[in-house]
């Protein structure tokens, strides 16, 4: 290298150097100077916090768009982490939580109490059977260590409470409630990301009280939410289900099944950051039952975030990253107005057919489209005031009535004389019978060593006659002709003793078979058999069950599964998320005949004057088609007495010459099926008395702008 690029070398090095120099001194300058004001009061923020902000629950309309659930807004209280007394200073934190208390008693007002050991009402203290889950936390390494763990007594699980929060200074009840309270700040883990709920849907005039005595009251604020609102109380109890705390086995299930999501390398970091966002936290609502529980992940919304900034001069700041999203729309199937019409009549009905004095009255009614599978009104009676549901469970839970047991979809019942029907289509799809041979009712049937009776000495009769009259005879023989299993057969084809596939939960019901005798030790006999041709031996079957195969009779032999789920919607309505297609399930391989022939058979048991229903559907205005059932059981009355009572039921559809709708009603502990039919006039007056409102709104446009 020569010396003169030497020379030019340093004098770049050299200039490198400067301009490096240069550049510091110019950005020492700007931030120091020309941005100093600007960064001394960036530097004066103490502590920037993220919080999640809850998505408000979406609503629930029924098919035309009127709301069944909305929201309400109410105020919960809170306890701040940032201002509420430390745990280190635990005296006047349970000085607070002490005032709280006797507040909201003295003025009639609830709290959450979650501690897991309570008092039962002759004064001992037990563990509380529904939170097993918080028993088992409380005992854990993870708080009191107890050496007994599980097996620990309530009364030491208080005496240890009382010693971790110094609470012996106070009356042993008194003591429970504070404990109680710190209990659930430990269990749902209180933290400024994290403030701790003492009471939910706080009463108005208490709220200035706590506000206004921030003294006594430290660290305890209010905080905006919203609560379920009800267009009617009773009358969709069972379909809407009930919103509660989550519980820990349900926690742990959404757990899993985000961790799931999470480690799914086919979804993007966006989307995994909106379902991380959207994890549940132990202290979050969720849906326990009926559409609320199954239709959670529609409803539950998406969560925003909050960022709080408290400056030196204690001036506090807040602003959204993200804003709350509420949550989708859920459109059923239900009739609003068709639902309560059908829930007043069975009350009717059910009183002015009551059998025995020992029982109360209960029964459900379901509604089914024959052509679509859609349920249109879905009653179980008796029914309860879901607004009550937490405050008053114990006595609903303990009522002989059941009135939080959901008849329409999970009781199960031998479905007399309602059976007759698919008999009658075994019978003629098997050439068992046509419609022009007979059997001859004598009142009297005898089968081996069994004799069985008819309710009435018939004659010779043809199946639609058979029908008409519901004769034993002429199904017992009809029954033993086919057999057990060919009954059995058309009895699944139309979806008897199985699961019809609906949203809800239900039971799956039972067909009467050789091998369900045997799987119980006893022997099947010939007598079963044809006991089952009228819905008696085994069988059992759901209402919903009953209403989807006459369903299937009225549309020409086509199954549809029965849903209760019309569409999601967006929650400003503007798109459809999800929307539910009517699903064939199966169809039966009759002729148009033959179920022509069976069809006959119950339209005439609604035009003859020697059946009850007849009287009772001249006030209907609409041909319709029926078949009325009767079974005995026996029931135990509260003396220990075993009395033999009825279950009255009626299947019907309608028009008849162009079937737009099924119904099925069950009515436990009444005289007869017939006084049921009451109910079915009562639903086809009022869906055909305004069926132009069925037939001019576009339902699947109705509820978007």
């Amino acid at each position: 290298m020569t010396k003169e690029q030497r020379k030019k070398r340093t004098r770049i090095g050299v200039g490198i150097i400067v301009a490096v120099f240069v550049s510091l001194a110019f950005y020492l300058v700007k931030i120091q100077i020309i941005d100093g004001a600007e960064y001394k009061a960036a530097s004066a923020n103490l502590a920037v916090t993220q919080t999640t902000i809850k998505a408000s629950r979406g609503e629930i309309v029924d098919t035309s768009g009127n709301p069944l659930v909305t929201n309400r807004q109410g105020y919960s209280l809170v306890f701040k982490y940032a201002e509420f007394p430390s745990y280190k200073n635990q005296p006047e934190r349970n000085r607070v939580i002490c005032e709280l208390i006797k507040l909201f008693e003295e003025n009639d007002a609830e709290w959450l109490d979650r501690l897991p050991v309570v008092y039962n009402k002759k004064g001992k203290l037990i563990v509380d059977k529904e939170k097993e889950a918080e028993f088992k936390f409380m005992v854990s390494e993870s708080m009191l260590e107890l050496p007994k763990g599980e097996k620990s007594t309530p009364d030491e699980c208080l005496d240890a409470l009382i010693e971790r929060y110094g609470l012996q200074g106070y009356g042993r009840e008194e003591a429970r409630k504070i404990a109680s309270v710190c209990f659930g700040m430990k269990y749902l883990g209180f933290s400024v990301a994290s403030p701790y709920t003492f009471a939910e849907d706080v009463p108005l005039d208490l709220i200035p009280v706590v506000l206004e005595n921030s003294g006594v009251f430290k660290g305890v604020a209010e905080e905006s939410t919203t609560y379920r609102e009800y267009s009617d109380t009773t009358a969709f109890s069972h379909i809407l289900g009930v919103v509660g705390s989550i519980s820990a086995e349900e926690y742990e299930y959404e757990r899993l099944r985000l961790q799931q999501i999470l480690n799914d390398d086919e979804i993007s970091k966006a989307e995994k950051d909106t379902f991380a966002n959207n994890a549940y936290t132990i202290n979050d609502k969720y849906g326990k039952s009926g559409i609320e529980s199954v239709m959670e992940e529609y409803l539950r919304g998406k969560n925003g975030i909050k960022t709080t900034t408290q400056s030196s001069d204690g001036s506090v700041t807040e602003d959204f990253l993200l804003a709350p999203e509420q949550g989708a729309t859920v459109v059923t199937t239900i009739d609003s107005g068709l639902q309560s019409v059908a829930q007043n009549s069975l009350a009717k009905a059910l009183k002015e057919n009551k059998n025995l004095p020992y029982f109360g009255e209960a029964g459900a009614v379901v509604v089914q489209n024959v052509k679509t599978g859609e349920i249109l009104a879905c009653v179980s009676y008796p029914t309860f005031d879901i607004t009550k549901y937490f405050s008053e469970y114990d006595k609903y839970a303990s009522d002989g009535d059941s009135p939080l047991w959901n008849r329409a979809l999970l009781s199960a019942y031998a479905p007399g004389s309602t059976m007759k029907p698919a008999v009658a289509i075994a019978g003629l799809s098997e050439k068992k019978i046509t419609d022009t041979s007979t059997y001859n009712c004598t009142n009297h049937y005898v089968l081996e060593d069994q004799t069985f009776q008819c309710l009435s000495r018939h004659g010779h009769l043809n199946v639609t006659t058979a029908l008409e009259k519901s004769c034993n005879i002429y199904f017992f023989e009809l029954g033993r002709e086919l057999g057990i299993d060919k009954l059995n057969k058309y009895s699944t084809l139309l979806g008897l003793g199985q699961k019809t596939g609906v949203e809800l939960p239900e039971a799956s019901g039972m067909l009467a078979s050789v091998a369900n005798k045997e799987a119980n030790g006893e022997t099947w006999n010939p007598g079963d058999t044809v006991q089952a041709a009228i819905g008696q031996s085994d069988n059992l079957f759901t209402p919903i069950q009953l209403v989807n195969y006459c369903s299937t009779i009225a549309n020409g032999g086509t199954r549809y599964k029965p849903y209760m789920i019309k569409s999601v919607l967006s929650a400003d309505l503007s798109e459809v998320i999800y929307e539910t297609t009517p699903e064939v399930v199966n169809t039966i391989s009759i002729s148009k005949k033959d179920l022509g022939i069976v069809k006959q058979g119950m339209r005439q048991v609604l035009t003859s004057k020697e059946n009850s229903a007849y009287y009772i559907f001249q006030d209907c205005i609409v041909e319709a088609a029926g078949k009325t059932g009767t079974s005995q059981l026996k029931r135990t009355t509260d003396d220990g007495t075993v009395v033999n009572c009825n279950n009255g039921f009626f299947i019907s559809y309608a028009p008849y010459d162009n079937p737009e709708i099924a119904i099925a009603v069950v009515g436990e502990n009444v005289k007869t099926g017939g006084g049921m039919s009451r109910v079915a006039v009562d639903v086809y007056n009022y869906y055909f008395g305004n069926k132009n409102k069925y037939e001019t709104v576009d339902k699947n446009n109705v509820l978007i702008p």
